[in-house]
């Protein structure tokens, strides 16, 4: 039989054992609460994080496209105006050309083919014709081409060269101006110059 001493230190050991074992469990639950929290903790930041990653990308994503937009709309632009810059360019030479051509003898028999071909087209008394005042030298060569009482006035409106006829009692209007002519060109010009602007 064990004594009173053994039994006490039996109980004692029994006590410490069994608080040792509650403290182990404890410590694990402890252990195991915090690795929660912990895990918990990382996904609510990992969590905030992504939002905030996200939403940084979509106001890059954002930032980009109004860059790229203003860089397309100042890259058109720029196009637009170098466009018409060249066409500009290139209207302004062949009007110097065109200039040159009045000064030549082919300028005057086209000038008289064409008052030929409008008395042909419209033999009406009373019309005026209008030159530039440079060609009105050619006044009384057109009036025997077109013979029917017209009046023959320098229109400061012509600037390169060739005529208008207008008769208001028909109601006629005809342009045949080479100022208009190179006007007329100029759609053509943009649709066939490869110039144009996608």
């Amino acid at each position: 039989m064990a004594t009173i001493e053994e039994r006490y230190q039996m109980i004692e050991t029994e006590i410490m054992e069994d608080a040792q074992a509650k403290a182990d469990k404890l410590r694990a639950q402890a252990e195991e609460y915090r690795q929660s929290a912990l895990k918990k903790a990382e996904d609510e930041v990992l969590h905030e994080l992504y939002s905030k990653i996200q939403d940084e990308i979509s106001e890059i994503r954002g930032s980009t496209t109004r860059s790229v937009s203003q860089q397309e709309a100042q890259s058109r632009q720029s196009l637009l105006l170098k466009r018409e810059e060249l066409t500009n360019s290139v209207f302004l030479h062949v009007r110097k050309m065109l200039l040159e051509y009045t000064k030549t003898p082919a300028y005057q028999k086209f000038m008289l083919d064409l008052a030929k071909e409008m008395a042909k087209i419209y033999p009406l008394e009373n019309s005026t014709i209008m030159l530039k005042a440079d060609d009105y030298s050619m006044a009384s060569q057109l009036d025997e081409v077109f013979g029917k009482k017209c009046r023959i006035l320098a229109d400061e409106n012509i600037h390169i060269g060739g005529m208008k006829l207008m008769n208001q009692g028909a109601g006629i209007f005809v342009d045949e101006t080479l100022d208009s002519r190179l006007e007329d060109q100029k759609p053509w010009f943009y649709s066939h110059s490869g110039l144009s602007i996608t």
